[in-house]
C-alpha cells in the first residue's frame, strides 16, 4: 500500500450459555485495477539473471517491469534465495493469478536471489562468482521492485517478480487507520439482548492497521441457536467514517435451523487517522 503497514490480526472464540459465537480475521482488500508497470530503467547490469538456480522453471511474461506493494513476508529459501510476499499497490494487483491467491496469501512473490549460503546441494554454484547487492526491506516497509515478470512452473504458475535488479525502499506516507477492537451489537425484534445469534452487544479484539482511504474485510461466523428459521435483515457500521460497501451472502440471509453461516464485509475506512473500536449493526427479522 501507500504507508508502511503491519497487519496483525487476533481472533478471540466467544463462548455464552446460548451456544459458540466467532469472528473471523479483518484483512485488507484492495480492488482489481489494471496494471500499471512501467519498464523505464529496467537493465541488468550485473548479470543477476545468469544466477537464477534452475532458470528453466520460470516462464518469462515480461522481461522487465517495476512494481511497488508492502512487504507482507520476508522467508529465507534454501537456495540461498529472499523470497518476499508483496501485498502490491491498487495500480498492480492485475501481476497476481489464481495461484497467488491461494498458495501466496493473495501477494505477489519477489526473489532476491544468492542472498544467504545455500543449503540446497544443487543450488550452490548458482551463486558462484556473485554476491548479492540488492536492499534487505523488512516487513511492512513499502518498497518498489524492478525485475523480470515470471510465472513458476515448480509452484502451481504463481507469478514472481524473480530475480530482482532493483529495490528501493520507499519513505512511509499517508494517514493510518488502527483497529482495535469490533464491537457486534445484535437488534431483536422483541428488544431481547440475547436471542439466536447469541448476547448483545459483545465485543472482541480485532487490530488491522491500513491507510487511511483502504478497503478491509471483516468475516463475520455466525451461529443460531433457534430451531427454526431466522433471517438477518441488514447489516451497518455506526461508526463515523466508515462503510459498508458490500456483504456476501447478500442480505437478506437467510439461517436454517442450527444453521452456521460465514458473512464477509467489505468495508470502507475513512480517509482521516483514526485509532479504535468499530461497531457492526445486525438487524434480524
Amino acid at each position: 500500500m501507500r504507508a508502511a503497514l503491519t497487519v496483525a490480526l487476533v481472533a478471540i472464540v466467544m463462548v455464552a450459555v446460548a451456544g459458540l459465537y466467532f469472528y473471523g480475521p479483518l484483512k485488507i482488500l484492495t480492488s482489481i485495477s489494471r496494471s500499471n508497470t512501467s519498464s523505464q530503467g529496467c537493465s541488468d547490469p550485473d548479470s543477476i539473471s545468469s544466477h537464477i538456480y534452475n532458470p528453466y522453471r520460470l516462464t518469462i511474461i515480461k522481461s522487465c517491469i517495476t512494481a511497488s506493494g508492502t512487504v507482507d513476508k520476508v522467508i529465507q529459501e534454501n537456495d540461498g534465495d529472499l523470497h518476499l510476499r508483496l501485498r502490491l499497490d491498487p495500480a498492480y494487483t492485475s501481476l497476481t493469478n489464481s495461484a497467488n491467491d491461494q498458495y501466496q496469501y493473495g501477494d505477489l512473490v519477489v526473489e532476491i536471489i544468492c542472498v544467504n549460503p545455500a543449503t540446497q546441494l544443487d543450488a550452490e554454484p548458482s551463486c558462484q562468482n556473485y554476491t548479492n547487492q540488492i536492499t534487505i526491506p523488512q516487513e511492512a516497509q513499502h518498497i518498489t521492485v524492478t525485475g523480470p515478470y515470471v510465472l513458476d512452473t515448480e509452484h502451481n504458475n504463481w507469478a514472481e517478480i524473480h530475480p530482482v535488479y532493483t529495490l528501493k525502499i520507499d519513505a512511509s506516507t499517508g494517514t493510518t487507520v488502527h483497529i482495535t477492537s469490533e464491537t457486534l451489537n445484535i437488534n431483536y425484534p422483541d428488544g431481547s439482548t440475547d436471542g439466536w445469534l447469541g448476547p448483545s452487544p459483545r465485543s472482541h479484539v480485532e487490530y488491522v492497521t491500513v491507510t487511511g482511504g483502504e478497503q478491509f474485510t471483516d468475516t463475520l461466523s455466525l451461529y443460531s441457536t433457534s430451531p427454526n428459521s431466522e433471517q438477518i435483515t441488514s447489516i451497518t457500521t455506526t461508526t463515523p467514517g466508515f462503510s459498508i460497501v458490500s456483504i456476501s451472502p447478500s442480505t437478506p440471509v437467510t439461517f436454517g435451523p442450527g444453521d452456521s453461516l460465514t458473512i464477509t464485509l467489505t468495508i470502507q475506512s475513512p480517509n482521516s487517522s483514526y485509532d479504535g473500536s468499530i461497531e457492526v449493526r445486525i438487524v434480524t427479522a
